[in-house]
């Protein structure tokens, strides 16, 4: 963590999860949190590499001159989805025995996971759903 909004927000969001779920103790919410950053941080660069494409250079030459332009990497493209659903399968997996239904966001300005408690809580502006914002 680099600020102390980000200290503030951890705690925030480590204390709602201490309380939601107790049986998880201090050391397994501490574990939870750090696999649903992990999986946060990829998915959000996931869904970054969508809305701006997946570009690869290509260079050509045609009549002694050489053109530089971007292409769609369809490799790269492919590895993400796949990446992404594997996420997605285990982000459910991790959450469903504790009751903590999932949504996930594609649009990266936003939190790729969205978390719904059983209590109905929030703290993101929707006003229903917990996020990942550290």
């Amino acid at each position: 963590m680099t600020t102390k909004a980000q200290a503030r927000e951890y705690q925030r969001i480590f204390n709602k999860f201490r309380e939601t779920v107790p049986q998880l103790g201090y050391d397994g919410t501490v574990a939870l949190l750090n696999k649903l950053h992990r999986y946060e941080t990829t998915l959000h660069r996931i869904n970054e590499n969508d809305c701006n494409g997946h570009p690869r250079m290509k260079t050509e030459y045609r009549d002694g001159q050489m053109y530089r332009f971007e292409v769609e990497d369809e490799k790269w493209a492919a590895r993400d989805a796949k990446k992404e659903a594997s996420i997605q399968k285990r982000v459910i997996e991790l959450l469903d025995p504790l009751d903590i239904k999932v949504q996930f966001n594609g649009d990266p300005r936003g939190g790729a996971i969205r978390m719904l408690l059983p209590d109905h809580t929030s703290n993101g502006w929707d006003g229903e759903t917990w996020g990942i914002y550290w």
